[in-house]
């Protein structure tokens, strides 16, 4: 749908400009026709699209915030306070012997759920998304059937431009041959690959069944990977010399190029007490990009996981980053590690990027554009535009930006939103992932009938669908499910969507002090 934003337009382009006024013309193709001074005649065929007006209040335009590390099947459960923390590396707390309640707490309410809710526990994470202004968000589930594009970009799925599978994704950790001969040959500098690697300490005891250093050895088998499009979540246990070692790597390749690390602190303090050297990462030359990770141990979505950023950059890291640079975390550096597989640009405003769009309050017009995006929480998020569509904002916003009544949504006491989602409503979610919890062994059961009961291949687009998490679960596995589900397990009620006073209370419980200070952030 074609549509017309006007206000402070934050282009993050290669320039920075920002346009006070400026104006924004999303074309009915879900690119942008133009961005440019408000001033300025509008491309042709604009005449009679909407118009959202906001030089009046001195709201921003910006881009629609780019999340390249989460995980859309956990985003309904709350933080998880695990007893064995800090771990080591990622294989002790999926250990029930260092993390004897990670399979009730974690794994088996969001398994439940995604075979017995999937449609509604995507919404919701969809939805918690957007209440954080994110238009794109990496983290899709295996799935029975594909999943289709819904209320944002899901990176994993997301078919541009060709209508081909053009970005890689992969949370578990390939052997070293297939890496070599099988995905390493797929970097054609067409693609992307967004690749978990070293999620560990960088300096802890040695545990002889398996010590901490066999997460050196995932970075050491990534070698023939080190190519442009590889971006790295975590990267927690890498030093200065294995960033270097990449980075050289992929300028080999291409002396243009750059890799991408991509960095969730609250998730590593949460499990480790220990976070990626973003430091020496960027003074080697890689590109960094945030991610919030899971509900389990990150924040509700980047717009808070930039907030911790900042935390550590004030406090922990010598203030390397600027605000500007602070920003493009969830901006322009993951739009420019996706754009080597997508072609528009979803983390920059300008003629033909993707009409991925966040419109926030600004309550302080004195405050630098970019210390308010840092300083923004959810009651700041006044519209959100993914893929040219108006998504999620206030009523007022939304019904200028030609969206339809939509759904009634309040995040949090007193916050009042709408809405627009495909298929289901607002309150169908909320009943359907409720159903699950009020008698989780009834609801995984109908679920396995219903999916042995389907007599076609299960990757049918009419196949019912269920939700398998990041593990390689195909066919039989699915059909291999029996009323195993754990006498007496608890499925949460959904995490809130904004950071509430439980999530607080627990980062209270935590001891951790620097994710202590984000309370402050949320008054």
């Amino acid at each position: 749908m074609a549509l017309v934003l006007r206000g402070t337009v934050v282009t993050f382009d290669a320039g920075h400009t920002v346009l006070d006024p400026g104006a924004v013309y999303v074309g009915d193709d879900g690119r942008l026709d133009a961005v440019q001074p408000a001033d300025r005649p509008p491309p042709a065929g604009f005449a009679a699209a909407p118009v959202v007006d906001l030089t009046a209040t001195g709201a921003l335009v910006l881009p629609g915030l780019v999340d390249l590390h989460g995980h859309l099947q956990y985003h309904t459960l709350p933080l998880w306070e695990a007893v064995g923390v800090p771990y080591l590396h990622h294989d002790r707390w999926v250990d029930e012997r260092h993390a004897p309640d990670y399979a009730t707490t974690v794994t088996w309410p969001a398994k439940v759920l995604g075979h017995a809710a999937p449609e509604a526990l995507l919404a919701y994470a969809e939805v918690k998304a957007l209440v954080g202004g994110t238009t794109s968000v990496q983290g899709a589930p295996r799935s029975t059937r594909p999943l289709d594009g819904g209320l944002l970009r899901i990176v994993d799925t997301e078919k541009l431009p060709a209508g081909r599978d053009m970005v890689l994704t992969s949370a578990l950790q390939q052997d070293a041959d297939v890496l070599r001969e099988e995905t390493a040959p797929k970097l054609d500098g067409t693609r992307v690959l967004i690749y978990h690697v070293a999620e560990g300490r960088r300096a802890a005891e040695p545990d002889p069944a398996k010590p901490v250093s066999h997460v050196h050895r995932e970075f050491a088998d990534l070698a023939p990977c080190l190519k442009p499009g590889l971006v790295c979540v975590h990267a927690t246990a890498l030093t200065s010399a294995e960033f270097a070692a990449w980075q050289g790597a992929v300028a080999a390749a291409d002396p243009a190029e750059r890799g991408t690390v991509v960095w969730s602190p609250f998730s590593n303090l949460w499990l480790y007490h220990e976070t990626t050297d973003v430091v020496a990462a960027r003074a080697q030359g890689l590109r960094i990009a945030l991610g919030s990770d899971w509900s389990p141990s990150g924040t509700k979505h980047v717009l808070g996981e930039l907030k911790v950023a900042d935390i550590l950059n004030q406090h922990e890291a010598a203030g390397p980053f600027d605000d500007r640079s602070l920003c493009d975390l969830v901006t322009a550096n993951p739009g420019d590690a996706l754009a080597t597989a997508w072609g528009p640009q979803v983390g920059r405003l300008a003629d033909g990027s993707a009409a991925d769009l966040l419109v926030l309050d600004r309550p302080d017009p004195g405050k630098d554009v970019y210390r308010t995006l840092i300083d923004a929480t959810e009651r700041h998020v006044l519209l959100v535009v993914a893929r040219g569509r108006p998504r999620y904002g206030t009523a007022a916003l939304m019904t200028a930006a030609g969206a339809g009544a939509g759904s009634a949504i309040e995040p949090a006491p007193g916050l009042h939103r709408r809405v627009a989602l495909d298929g289901l409503g607002w309150p169908a979610v909320g009943r359907a992932l409720a159903k699950v919890r009020q008698d989780p062994q009834a609801a995984w059961r109908d679920a396995q009938d219903a999916l042995a009961a389907w007599g076609g291949p299960l990757d049918d687009p009419d196949a019912p669908l269920a939700l398998f998490g990041d593990m390689p679960e195909g066919e039989a596995a699915a059909l291999a499910g029996t009323d195993d589900v754990p006498a007496g397990l608890v499925v949460p009620e959904p995490d809130a969507l904004t950071h509430d006073a439980a999530f607080f209370a627990a980062v209270d419980r935590s001891g951790i002090p620097e994710l202590q200070r984000l309370k402050a952030r949320y008054p």
